[in-house]
C-alpha cells in the first residue's frame, strides 16, 4: 500500500518559518526604509483585513489563475499579504500612505522571496523538521511493509536532510525510483497548465489543471493521500478518483488540519465531490495515522 504525503505545513508546522519570514522582512523594511516594526504591523493587518473581504479573488497565481487561495495556509497568507502591497503601490489606501511613500522602489514580494530564500538556509531544529509523531507514525509505516512518496515543492536534498534530523532515512526518487521511502521535491504542485479545468468544491472552486501534480499521481497510483492545502493536494486527487474510479475507487483522502485550515476546507471533506468514490477524512494527529489507514489485502 503507497502512502502520497505532503510535506511542509502537512509534516512540519511551518508556524516558526512563517513568524521567521516576517521577522525577516520587518528587519529589511527597518534598516532600508525606515518602516518600524508597528508600522509593518499595521500594513500587515490592514492588508489581511482586506483581502479576506474577497478571499476567493486571491491566492497563489500560476499561469494567470490561482492555483491555491490566501487563506489556506500562512505561506500563501504572507505572499497574498506582501503581492497586495506592491499592487497598492501607486494607490494605497489613505491610512497608510506615509508608510508606503518610503518603500521607493523596494518590492514587497522580492524581499518576501529573499525571506523565504533566508528561511530555507537556517540551521535544522525541531521548529522547522517533522513533528515527533511524523517520525513515529512513518516509521510503523515502513514497518508495515507500507511505501511512502513525500511530493512537495521544496528541494529534495532540504527535505531529505529534515527527515534524517528525526532519524528517518529516505532517498531521492530520480536515484531510485523503487525504494520504499522517496522524496520527489521540486514537485512544481502549484504549477497550473494551459487548459483550465475548475472544479466546485463547496464555496470555491478550485482550477485542478496541476499537470506536474497529475503526472505523479499517474506515476504513483497511491491508495493514500495526504494534504494541509486542500487546492494543492487533495482537490486533484479527489477529481482523479472520480474521472477514473476502477483505478482510484479505493483511495483515502486526508485533510492535516491546523490552526489556519479555513472552514470551507473542512467543508470540504465533510460534503465530498459529488461522484467521488474516494473517502475523505480529517487528520488532526499523526498519532492516529496508523489506524486510520485501512490497508488493502
Amino acid at each position: 500500500m503507497k502512502v502520497l504525503t505532503d510535506f511542509d505545513g502537512t509534516l512540519t508546522n511551518i508556524q516558526h518559518e512563517y513568524e521567521f519570514e516576517l521577522q525577516y522582512i520587518i528587519r529589511v523594511l527597518e534598516e532600508q526604509c525606515g518602516i518600524r516594526r508597528e508600522e509593518f504591523e499595521l500594513l500587515y493587518e490592514t492588508v489581511w483585513r482586506y483581502i479576506l473581504q474577497f478571499p476567493d479573488s486571491h491566492g497563489w497565481y500560476h499561469n494567470g489563475r490561482i492555483s491555491a487561495y490566501c487563506d489556506e495556509d500562512l505561506f500563501m497568507q504572507a505572499i497574498c499579504v506582501m503581492n497586495q502591497l506592491d499592487e497598492w503601490r501607486n494607490d494605497p489606501p489613505e491610512s497608510i500612505v506615509g508608510i508606503m511613500e518610503r518603500m521607493g522602489s523596494l518590492s514587497f514580494m522580492d524581499i518576501a522571496e529573499d525571506a523565504h530564500a533566508a528561511m530555507n538556509l537556517e540551521p535544522l531544529e525541531h521548529s522547522n523538521t517533522p513533528e515527533p509523531q511524523v517520525a513515529a507514525a512513518f516509521q510503523e509505516l515502513l514497518d508495515r511493509d507500507f511505501e511512502i512518496v513525500v511530493a512537495s515543492n521544496s528541494p529534495t536534498s532540504r527535505i531529505i536532510q529534515k527527515f534524517e534530523y528525526i532519524g528517518l532515512k529516505p532517498v531521492d526518487h530520480e536515484n531510485n525510483p523503487s525504494a520504499q521511502f522517496r522524496v520527489r521535491g521540486h514537485a512544481g504542485k502549484f504549477v497550473l497548465g494551459n487548459n483550465p479545468n475548475p472544479v466546485d468544491f463547496g464555496p470555491r472552486t478550485i482550477d485542478v489543471d496541476h499537470m506536474g501534480y497529475k503526472k505523479i499521481i499517474s506515476e504513483e497510483r497511491p491508495q493514500v493521500v495526504i494534504g494541509d492545502v486542500f487546492s494543492l493536494d487533495l482537490a486533484l486527487p479527489a477529481v482523479m478518483a472520480r474521472e477514473e474510479p476502477l483505478i482510484y475507487e479505493d483511495m483515502q483522502l486526508y485533510l492535516r488540519t491546523r490552526s489556519y485550515t479555513p472552514d470551507w476546507a473542512i467543508s470540504c471533506i465533510q460534503t465530498p465531490l459529488a461522484g467521488c468514490p474516494a473517502s475523505l477524512r480529517f487528520l488532526n494527529n499523526f498519532n492516529d495515522l496508523s489506524s486510520m489507514i485501512r490497508k488493502r489485502f
